[in-house]
């Protein structure tokens, strides 16, 4: 397993994802179900952000200025805030104006609507860049290393991990690039 999507998976087990379910208003399996959907989605996102050196550097100095310690307590950060201001904001920078649309795909590909899609995405984002902030410092990673590792965690389409079956589920003409057949998706739902 990727270790980016392992430490990632290793914190949104049964408690956390109940919690988020209930934030969101949905139940554990949908819940489940549109993360599946969603990390790939935000990992391949932040990947062609940083496919280039400006991109890569925004994107490294973000995680290096983000509180990593989040990947620590998931359940204490979704108890105080579930992301809120700070989802939205990573959101924003890393997904641009696709944001929208990315919900409005997981929403209806898992069933839990664009609303709480909207929702499990900004709570999502603050753990993510948690997840890439600790994988940058453990592995002593600059921009390139990390423009790296989120090519390799968004390229993986193998194995049973948390990106592999969803990459595999999303990505509809096998080329490993999950952002052209969400773009797709969206072009068939408007």
């Amino acid at each position: 397993m990727n270790p980016l999507i392992s430490m990632i998976a290793s914190q949104l087990g049964g408690p956390a994802i109940g919690q988020i379910a209930q934030q969101i208003g949905s139940d554990s399996g949908a819940t489940q179900s549109a993360i599946n959907m969603a990390l790939p989605m935000m990992l391949s996102a932040m990947g062609n952000h940083a496919a280039n050196d400006s991109g890569a550097d925004e994107l490294h100095q973000s995680a290096q200025n983000h509180d990593s310690s989040i990947i620590d307590d998931v359940m204490g950060f979704l108890g105080n805030s579930a992301g809120g201001g700070m989802g939205n904001v990573i959101l924003g920078q890393f997904l641009g104006g696709n944001g929208s649309a990315i919900a409005n795909v997981i929403g209806q590909q898992s069933g839990i609507g664009s609303s709480s899609a909207m929702q499990l995405l900004g709570i999502l984002a603050p753990i993510v860049m948690g997840a890439l902030g600790r994988s940058s410092q453990t592995n002593g990673l600059d921009a390139g290393g990390m423009a790296q590792m989120l090519g390799a965690a968004a390229g993986s389409s193998g194995g049973n991990d948390l990106l592999g079956m969803a990459t595999k589920m999303l990505d509809q003409d096998g080329d490993g690039n999950v952002m052209e057949d969400i773009a797709g998706l969206i072009g068939k739902i408007i």
